[in-house]
């Protein structure tokens, strides 16, 4: 069966949405869903995840340009697919369309309907196995999840899908490396977190406990951070994100 909607389109990107996922699940629902995708589109399929470390939809939209399609259809999958990506996204896809579509068409798919999203996806879970709740072992954590981990810096590092749209989406792996490259992993707590907020001034990366907020847009920024402030203490001025004129700040009546 193929697109009945557009019969022009030559590739479909699916686009899921979900902040929390390990490397391993994230490469077999990625890999379910260009399965299904091809089986559904009869076409090349792309998948990706708008969030975490993977292929980031910019680059999607960069490798299917360069590979010569026409028409391309950004389909976001996902049950449910929150508000906030959706009220997102359109905006992002047509920055992408004015400044680096050379050409290209670019159409923006609904979500799923949520009634015929669930009907499907209840209709599938209750075909899957089962097993006895009471069989495992009671627990609730390993004994050492009751301490705080050893570290004196701790990293924030923003994976939602606008820093990953920026080219965030590596960002970890390569602080990981970096930090182990200089000596410095085991000062270092790293927290993989969604949205920090200053979206626009992405990708995003915070240290604790000294409040200091950066932008890290290339390899050398990340370097510089990593050498400079955390391994030397040092400030980095110049890639600080931008901070309010006046804070706004709670106040008690």
């Amino acid at each position: 069966m193929t697109l009945a909607s557009d019969q022009s389109t030559d590739h479909l990107i699916l686009c899921l949405s979900q902040p929390s996922l390990s490397a391993a699940d994230e490469a077999r629902y990625l890999a379910a869903l260009r399965d299904a995708g091809g089986a559904a589109f009869g076409g090349p399929v792309t998948a990706i995840r708008l969030e975490g470390g993977g292929t980031d939809l910019v680059t999607a939209l960069r490798t299917v340009r360069d590979s010569g399609a026409m028409r391309v259809r950004v389909q976001p999958v996902g049950f449910p697919m929150a508000a906030n990506i959706m009220a997102w996204l359109p905006g992002a896809v047509a920055h992408f369309a004015h400044t680096e579509a050379q050409g290209m068409a670019i159409d923006l798919a609904d979500v799923p309907d949520p009634a015929l999203a669930a009907e499907g996806l209840i209709a599938n879970a209750l075909q899957s196995g089962v097993r006895d709740g009471g069989l495992a072992k009671p627990s609730l954590g390993k004994p050492g999840w009751q301490f705080v981990p050893d570290h004196d810096t701790h990293i924030l590092v923003c994976t939602g899908p606008r820093c990953a749209f920026r080219g965030g989406s590596t960002l970890l792996a390569r602080l990981k490396a970096m930090l182990t490259e200089q000596g410095l992993s085991d000062r270092c707590l790293t927290t993989t977190t969604g949205c920090l907020f200053p979206c626009n001034q992405g990708p995003v990366l915070a240290l604790y406990p000294r409040n200091l907020w950066f932008a890290i847009p290339d390899e050398d920024a990340l370097r510089a951070l990593v050498c400079e402030v955390i391994g030397k203490g040092g400030d980095l001025p110049h890639l600080r994100l931008a901070q309010r004129f006046v804070p706004r700040r709670a106040v008690n009546s």
